[in-house]
């Protein structure tokens, strides 16, 4: 027989007997979701039997390989992926009895060193950790943990890289594991007040992805929230506040510069009060009246008149300002009575003699009660 004709015969009974040579058909649409360190492997067959069962088989690049047998279209193969930082590829094969289908063959990863967009179609992710926001005038204030405290795994003891995209409009920040919270400011127009804006957070540590979204709604400005009425009126009542008091205090010290000053002997018992330098009074003689001098001789005549007292006698007989002499009072029928009495009676210069004051620092003589005539 020649070589051209077994080809052909094997052919023929390939084609007769399928099962001979496994043809089995291989697995379709395998997917793999690997999402916040849990792993789930997926795929479909069309036209599974009762003795149908699929072999998985998880190679890690820095690990020993594992199987795993399944009838179900799925398989969580998380433990067999533990190593966040390592890359896996899968084998994916179909078995009916003794038969089996050609392999398919998937990869995933976590870590940044080991993704390449050309060998793998699915990148591992996690979920942005719980984002807190609160509006405080015309900003959001956000704050999350760090993703290190929040899935414990070595591999995220790095800086967390993020971004915060709204109204068109990016910011990145940055915090690191040590930080209690990671906290960011975002601004907006008070145009939006009283309506729902959209945050978007995208991350990433250690190569691995993380995004969110949140939606903030912006209070309406009321007279409870918007304090700028309340501040205004404060400024303004402690600006009359401040007027009276500098009033009130300028008269207290108009009426103190009134107040005698306060005598030495109590300046040592008022605390407070320091003694002062005080020029010391001029001692002077206590005034005594003088005696009945009659002051008309026999040698008197209406020409002459007594000498007033010289300014030396002034002088001699000074006495401090606050001193005041009190004069007798001289009752009218006295007055009458001495406009009537002749010569028979005394005059105003028998009176005995005072100093009296006309004026601050200006003194004279002056004349007491008139003595009884004999």
């Amino acid at each position: 027989m020649s070589k051209h004709a077994v080809v052909q015969f094997g052919v023929v009974y390939a084609l007769l007997f399928p099962g001979v040579f496994g043809f089995v058909p291989s697995p379709t649409n395998v997917s793999v979701v690997c999402h916040n360190f849990v792993n789930v492997l997926y795929w479909n067959y069309s036209n599974p039997t009762e003795q149908m069962k699929f072999a998985i088989k998880v190679e890690p690049y820095e690990s020993p390989s594992q199987t795993v047998d399944t009838s179900q279209t799925y398989l969580d193969i998380s433990s067999y992926s533990t190593d966040v930082e390592d890359d896996y590829l899968v084998l994916l094969t179909a078995h009916d009895g003794q038969e089996k289908s050609e392999n398919v063959s998937i990869r995933f990863t976590y870590s940044k060193d080991y993704f390449d967009e050309n060998k793998h179609k699915y990148k591992c992710s996690l979920d942005f950790p719980a984002v807190n926001t609160s509006v405080h005038k015309d900003v959001i204030e956000v704050s999350f943990q760090h993703p290190f405290k929040l899935y414990k795994q070595e591999i995220m003891n790095d800086e967390f890289t993020y971004t915060i995209t709204h109204d068109e409009q990016m910011v990145e920040y940055s915090c690191f594991e040590d930080e209690d919270l990671c906290n960011a400011e975002v601004h907006f127009n008070q145009s939006v007040a009283g309506q729902c804006v959209e945050l978007k957070l995208e991350g990433v540590i250690a190569g691995i992805p993380s995004y969110t979204y949140s939606n903030v709604c912006v209070p309406q400005p009321t007279p409870e929230t918007d304090k700028t009425g309340l501040i205004a009126a404060l400024i303004g009542v402690g600006t009359i506040v401040l007027f009276i008091t500098m009033g009130f205090v300028w008269l207290l010290c108009r009426k103190w510069s009134k107040i005698p000053k306060i005598p030495a002997f109590l300046r040592n018992v008022i605390p407070g009060q320091s003694p002062t330098t005080q020029p010391e009074p001029t001692p002077i003689s206590k005034m005594t009246p003088q005696g009945h001098t009659p002051l008309l001789t026999d040698s008197f005549s209406y020409d002459s008149f007594p000498s007033s007292p010289t300014e030396k006698d002034c002088k001699e007989n000074t006495i401090l300002d606050d001193t005041v002499v009190d004069l007798p009072v001289v009752s009218e029928e006295d007055m009458e009575g001495e406009d009537f009495e002749g010569f028979g009676s005394s005059s105003d210069y028998d009176r005995p003699k005072f100093l009296q004051e006309m004026s601050p620092g200006d003194f004279t003589e002056g004349y007491g009660p008139r003595p009884p005539v004999i």
